[in-house]
């Protein structure tokens, strides 16, 4: 028995000693699941605020879309209504549209412009005529003999011949150029205002011809032709504004065998019949 004692000894010092090793490791596995029961947690929690997260970003990027969508359409009405606004559109349920014999605002431009134009005119005739007798003047002074003039005088009369032609073909120049600049204005405001763009040329006979388009025109090509009657001179505008000759075109006749053509064969009414034209195309483009 004595003999056995050191080894039960050291048998119980083994056994306490593997209690406590086990104590340990099971504390220690209680801590550790202590740490991965928090980790499940937060992993969780992070799972769970991911998917709010792209829940979120879902809801928004479709509003973002519907708004886009909303936005695109706006767009679109807006420039549909641009469109219809700048072709006379308007709601006739809404609006009244009063129809002036004479447009104060028409008659104010023409006045303008044609006073501007007239002046000018007016302003280039007396240019051209000063330059004629210059050039007629340094002619002369050319022509001139030598032995009845002194030479310093001729050199210097022909450099101030000379300098007051260029300054006057300068004017001219500047002249031309404003007068063609309100010649396009003034198209420009008939355009806008009588809802036609009109350019002149002149036929084989020497007539003048007027293309005419409207801004209601379904093409390019659509126009009308005017010609000046050959038995009107320039001094009898205002009879023959009323008897133009209607040229044969494609929309001519069209519109001739429509219900403005009263207007022609009828009252003989040019401006009748242009403003039956007008609503004709306009209508067309509305309804």
């Amino acid at each position: 028995v004595n003999a056995s004692s050191p080894t039960i000894e050291g048998l119980t010092l083994s056994l306490n000693s593997a209690r406590e090793e086990v104590k340990l490791i099971t504390e220690r596995n209680k801590q550790l699941d202590a740490e991965l029961e928090t980790l499940k947690n937060e992993q969780q929690e992070a799972k769970t605020e991911h998917e709010r997260v792209l829940d979120k970003f879902h809801k928004l990027r479709k509003a973002l879309m519907e708004e886009r969508a909303k936005a695109e359409a706006a767009e679109a009405r807006a420039c549909q209504a641009e469109t219809l606004a700048g072709k006379g559109f308007y709601n006739d349920e809404s609006t009244r549209v009063l129809h002036l014999e004479s447009n104060p605002l028409t008659d104010a431009i023409r006045e303008k412009y044609q006073g501007e134009i007239d002046s000018l005119i007016r302003k280039l005739e007396e240019m051209e005529e000063a330059l004629a007798g210059k050039q007629s003047a340094l002619a002369h002074v050319a022509g001139t003999p030598s032995s009845s003039l002194d030479r310093g005088s001729i050199g210097s009369g022909k450099k101030d011949e000379t300098l007051t032609s260029l300054d006057a073909q300068k004017l001219h120049k500047r002249l031309k150029e404003r007068f063609k600049e309100q010649i396009g204005l003034f198209r420009e405001g008939v355009y806008l205002i009588t809802g036609f763009k009109i350019d002149m040329s002149f036929s084989e006979s020497d007539c003048p011809r007027f293309k005419v388009r409207s801004i209601y025109g379904e093409r390019e090509e659509d126009h009308l032709m005017f010609q000046w009657p050959k038995n009107k001179g320039k001094d009898q505008l205002e009879a023959a504004s009323a008897s133009l000759d209607l040229m044969t075109t494609d929309m001519a006749r069209a519109l001739m065998s429509g219900p403005s053509a009263i207007y022609m064969t009828k009252f003989d009414s040019v401006p009748a019949f242009m403003a039956s034209v007008t609503m004709s195309l306009f209508e067309k483009q509305t309804i």
